[in-house]
């Protein structure tokens, strides 16, 4: 039997798991950052997903639902943020995605972590839940015929002080939910009562990591299984109104403690005290730091010391639930040498050329080729990217984690949100360069997201 406390390791809560290590003193003193005061966004509730851009690609490919259970795929499809599969553990919470446009989404969860993790934020959506406890004893299950399932309940009341708002709306939300669909008796018997509740269970389903495939192949036996990635890979690019005010916070703030990090900056500080005020000014607008690469290093160990005349690349990744900012700059202490001025003018006037043809339906080999064109037309031969890639969950929506090639030359789609990489990919120029803003494609254009007002930073 799956006691509390397994499953809430098991379905995501990760609450009683045991409080991390206390960390080594470091020996770096970080300069403190100036310490600006900002409002913390409201958090945006319920699913983040385009369902319009999932029944699109479910269609093309053939899909009758997809079962993702993976963390990034499990909160895409529902808003909800477990930590189990952070933590390690096999998902035992499961979103189904369907193309039945008057049931889009069903969850499968564990009674108990839905009354203590998942009901608070639940009570935003409309999609149903299907919860599942343990057989109400211990009988092997024999055939097909599902056992009875104990009943989901919470927390043994006391009765030595009245039941605070929380208690009570944990309870009353359960009960609510096994009212309306009983609890079956495992996680397998609860996809399948979904499954067949929503008709694909002798469909084409995809499914995201081994241990859904496992279960699915179980709970529908004639359904065809297949894997999920292609699909997700096509559907993330293209966002969903929820997720583009997610973007829309995720960028600016982003770029907003880029900017406030690198006042701190001065000859003789340590890059190690960069990143630490990066992160700092990041977390104080409700963001969670990723990376900051500094003058061409993504090591979080690297040390250095910033001197005059110093020309150096930043290059810095945060999210805001779940959604990543990504905003690249290069800075100058003083006066830097002559030839990083021109290529850090060269790189801009390259990426105002390319913000000019930005709009649905150009192709990404074009976007490349566009600055590729410009620094020809002006007569120089720096080595500079280009690189377009979509941002939102993944540094790059339109990549997979199956080990699938690389899609296609992608056209651009209104939704998308675009960062378009312009590094100088050369050594002895006397410095590192970095350009970089967020794009959202509108119906005949380019927005930007993020401030783009300073092309480079002096300090």
């Amino acid at each position: 039997m799956l006691d509390r406390r397994a499953a809430l390791i098991a379905t995501g809560s990760g609450l009683l798991a045991a409080p991390p290590a206390v960390a080594a003193t470091s020996a770096v003193t970080p300069v403190t950052a100036p310490v600006t005061a900002v409002d913390v966004p409201a958090p945006i509730v319920g699913p983040r997903i385009n369902f319009a851009q999932a029944e699109k690609i479910m269609t093309e490919l053939g899909l009758d639902a997809i079962v993702v259970g993976s963390g990034v795929n499990f909160y895409h499809a529902t808003g909800l943020d477990l930590s189990a599969t952070r933590m390690g553990h096999a998902p035992g919470s499961y979103a189904i995605i369907t193309r039945r446009q008057d049931q889009r989404l069903a969850l499968v969860a564990h009674a108990f972590a839905y009354y203590y993790t998942i009901a608070q934020d639940h009570r935003h959506a409309d999609y149903p839940v299907y919860l599942f406890t343990a057989p109400a004893n211990d009988a092997p299950v024999v055939g097909e015929a599902e056992p009875a399932a104990l009943p989901g309940e919470p927390f043994r009341d006391r009765g030595e002080a009245p039941l605070d708002e929380i208690e009570r709306f944990r309870a009353a939300a359960l009960m609510s939910a096994q009212a309306q669909r009983a609890a079956q008796a495992s996680l397998m018997f609860a996809v399948r009562k979904a499954l067949t509740d929503l008709g694909v269970a002798n469909g084409r389903i995809a499914v995201d990591v081994p241990p859904v495939w496992r279960t699915v192949a179980e709970a529908a036996p004639k359904a065809a299984i297949v894997d999920a990635d292609d699909a997700l890979r096509r559907i993330r690019p293209v966002k969903s109104d929820v997720e583009i005010a997610l973007m829309r916070q995720a960028a600016q703030n982003n770029a907003a403690a880029a900017l406030e990090a690198v006042q701190t900056v001065r000859a003789g500080g340590d890059v190690r005290d960069l990143r630490a005020a990066y992160f700092a000014a990041a977390a104080r607008r409700g963001m969670r730091g990723v990376f900051m690469v500094i003058n061409r290093v993504s090591s979080p160990t690297y040390a250095a010391t910033f001197r005059d005349g110093q020309c150096f690349s930043i290059d810095c990744v945060s999210e805001y639930m779940g959604y990543h900012g990504d905003y690249a700059r290069s800075v100058f202490i003083g006066e830097p040498p002559a030839n990083m001025k021109k290529v850090t003018a060269a790189a801009a006037a390259a990426w105002d050329s390319i913000r000019e043809i930005i709009r649905p339906g150009v192709k990404f080999s074009e976007v490349r080729a566009r600055g590729k064109e410009t620094l020809k037309k002006m007569g120089v031969d720096y080595n500079i990217s280009f690189t377009p890639h979509s941002v939102g969950l993944y540094h790059d929506d339109a990549d997979g984690s199956a080990g699938l090639p690389r899609r296609e030359d992608i056209v651009l789609e209104k939704g998308y949100t675009l960062s378009v990489d312009c590094p100088l990919l050369e050594a002895g120029a006397g410095g590192s360069h970095h350009l970089e803003d967020l794009t959202l494609l509108t119906a005949d254009g380019g927005e930007q997201i993020n401030d783009t007002g300073q092309r480079t930073i002096t300090v």
